[in-house]
């Protein structure tokens, strides 16, 4: 029995040490090379659009108190009482005050037309058929300074001072008594005045 005993822990002995060098003499678990790392992009931002070019919205509607205010009015007719009729639509504003100067008894009238719509072919039209109802020996004059175009004359129709300006796709047009709006009965007056509200329409 001892012989048989002998020979069976020979055999396990030997599984033993087969087991072990197994271990021992195995290769090393091999490390997986790392995922090469993607780097990270930044989300696309939409280009930024350039800033819209600052000026005259075509579709504004300006009413007169804008283009000449309640207080500055006042100030030109030297408070006197006066009535107002407005046309204000997209790209155009008509004004028209009536009033009565300080010492006269008639009814004066200023006349108010701005146009900021881009197209300038009313304003242009409107000056042809105005100076064709005048006398052909009319004189037409241009004021240095006020604006990028311009005709005034004295009318010998009504009587009063007309005034055409163009400054960019602006326009203006005044009809006044300049003996009445003493402000704009000189030259730097009136480039002053049209100054003033070429700046409102923007």
């Amino acid at each position: 029995m001892s012989q048989l005993r002998l020979p069976l822990l020979l055999v396990a002995l030997a599984l033993m040490l087969s087991s072990l060098a197994c271990g021992l003499f195995s290769a090393p678990p091999v490390n997986e090379p790392p995922a090469p790392s993607v780097p990270s992009v930044a989300p696309t931002e939409p280009p930024v659009s350039a800033p819209a070019e600052s000026g005259v919205n075509p579709n504004a509607v300006i009413p007169c108190a804008t283009l000449i205010p309640p207080d500055e009015w006042n100030n030109l007719i030297f408070g006197v009482d006066s009535t107002l009729s407005e046309d204000a639509v997209p790209g155009m504003t008509s004004c028209l005050w009536k009033y009565v100067p300080k010492g006269g008894t008639q009814e004066s009238l200023f006349s108010l037309q701005a146009g900021f719509s881009g197209d300038t072919s009313i304003w242009e039209a409107t000056r042809k058929s105005e100076l064709s109802n005048e006398p052909s020996d009319i004189v037409v004059i241009s004021i240095d300074g006020l604006g990028d175009e311009n005709y005034t004359w004295r009318s010998k129709v009504t009587n009063q001072y007309v005034v055409y300006v163009r400054q960019g796709s602006q326009t203006l047009i005044f009809r006044y008594n300049p003996q009445e709006i003493l402000f704009m009965g000189t030259e730097s007056g009136i480039i002053d005045m049209a100054q003033r509200i070429f700046e409102r329409m923007k």
